[in-house]
């Protein structure tokens, strides 16, 4: 996502972020009260009954999970994330304990003893973001995260859904080749960190901003409940960043059949709509080639230029080109990223003026489009700009024209 839409968002959320602090006052008290009753001593006490899901309201995990539900949801997933429960399993009705992870042990003192021992050192290990002991510690994945953030606010991030991680990641165009989820709230905080409005914002700011600036993920929503108005309209989701492998592929350009005249049609297009559409799929195509890029140079061997790859539409729009990367021969390469949903064939890309000029100042700029740009298995094509713009089959078509003018009042 480019900083001015950014911008755009966070001014809106300004208009609400007022009210919003009454909101998060009363959980603000309810964690710290939570962490005062359970620090690491009051926790290294604590019988198997005040630990438990399934004994009441007052023990540390019912508190964590239904009291706390505003600090972070983690309703949805099974009992098992916390390590011991009591309740059923599968088939088995009866309510009695029960061990959520081998690794815990067979006997259930033994087991929950070891749970107690992973919580301390976590929060341990969290103090001091020691990444690689908080990654190796044995309690789950969401019930980690909500752990961390409970204790501290200002370093872990309260989002505990892989999914809603994943989508707001690739809403707001974040690098990441990770798949741990301690890493991709890390990238969150990273960017949350790093801005000049955000990083002034409380967690429970920032996380309230995105779930009302760009809401759930897409896939959550239920087709057959949808309005008849709305269907058709739901987007799809890409998949993480960090699981798709792109391709780079040789093309060449055909001479394009001729046109056949179309009816219009009664309904009026979502111009909105499509420019937003627009944009998501723009923005998801300049990390596919962003990561092609970096990978190819690791590849070979050039680890340091990969490094030095940038992502300069993110932060400057007037610069005519959204990546520059490297040559193996350590040369600067400018690209300029299109990008379409659909495989190789016929298709349209646009490209502004401030580009095309500065295609033809810089002797090395590249445009690298990418079909299937929102799949697991995208195809780059990349190409010199003079080689394309020159090609006798492509059509440039005029679809801007900038009036200037000067007005006054009539006499």
């Amino acid at each position: 996502m480019k900083i001015n839409e950014l911008r755009e968002y966070q001014l809106e959320f300004e208009k609400r972020r007022s009210e919003l602090k009454k909101d998060f006052k009363e959980v603000t008290l309810l964690r710290n009260k939570f962490v005062r009753d359970y620090s690491i001593s009051r926790i290294q006490k604590l019988k198997l009954d005040e630990y438990i899901i399934g004994k009441g309201e007052n023990t540390f995990c019912n508190r964590i999970e239904n009291e706390l539900n505003a600090w972070g949801n983690m309703h949805g997933s099974p009992a098992w994330k916390f390590g011991v429960y009591f309740g059923k399993y599968r088939e088995d009705k009866r309510k009695d304990y029960r061990i959520g992870k081998k690794d815990f042990g067979d006997d259930i003192q033994v087991a929950y003893e070891n749970v107690k021992q992973e919580i301390i050192k976590l929060i341990n290990d969290g103090k001091t973001e020691n990444y690689e002991a908080l990654k190796a510690n044995l309690i789950s994945p969401m019930f980690k995260g909500k752990i961390l953030s409970l204790y501290y606010p200002k370093k872990y991030l309260n989002i505990l859904s892989t999914k809603h991680l994943d989508y707001f990641i690739s809403l707001l165009g974040i690098e990441n080749s990770s798949e741990s989820e301690l890493d991709k709230r890390s990238c969150l905080m990273n960017l949350k960190n790093s801005d000049s409005v955000m990083k002034y914002w409380s967690i429970l700011e920032f996380t309230r901003f995105l779930y009302l600036s760009f809401g759930n993920p897409n896939d959550e929503i239920n087709d057959k409940k949808l309005p008849k108005a709305l269907k058709g309209l739901k987007l799809k989701d890409f998949p993480p960043i960090e699981k798709i492998s792109s391709e780079a592929v040789e093309l060449t350009v055909c001479e394009l059949p001729v046109k056949t005249k179309r009816r219009k049609g009664n309904i009026k297009p979502n111009y909105e709509g499509k420019s937003k559409n627009a944009k998501r799929i723009g923005g998801r195509g300049e990390l596919v080639v962003l990561k092609f890029e970096k990978d190819y140079l690791k590849q070979n061997n050039k680890e340091r230029l990969s490094k030095k790859v940038k992502h300069i539409s993110k932060s400057d729009d007037r610069a005519g080109y959204d990546i520059q990367s490297f040559e193996i021969n350590g040369d600067k390469k400018f690209i300029e990223v299109k990008s379409t949903l659909n495989p190789i064939g016929k298709g349209q890309i646009q490209i502004t003026d401030n580009e095309y000029n500065i295609s033809q100042e810089l002797s090395n700029y590249y445009i690298y489009i990418v079909y299937d740009a929102g799949g697991l298995r995208p195809k780059i094509w990349p190409v010199k700009a003079n080689d394309l713009l020159k090609n006798k089959y492509i059509k440039l078509t005029p679809v801007l024209y900038r009036i200037e003018l000067k007005t006054k009042k009539k006499n």
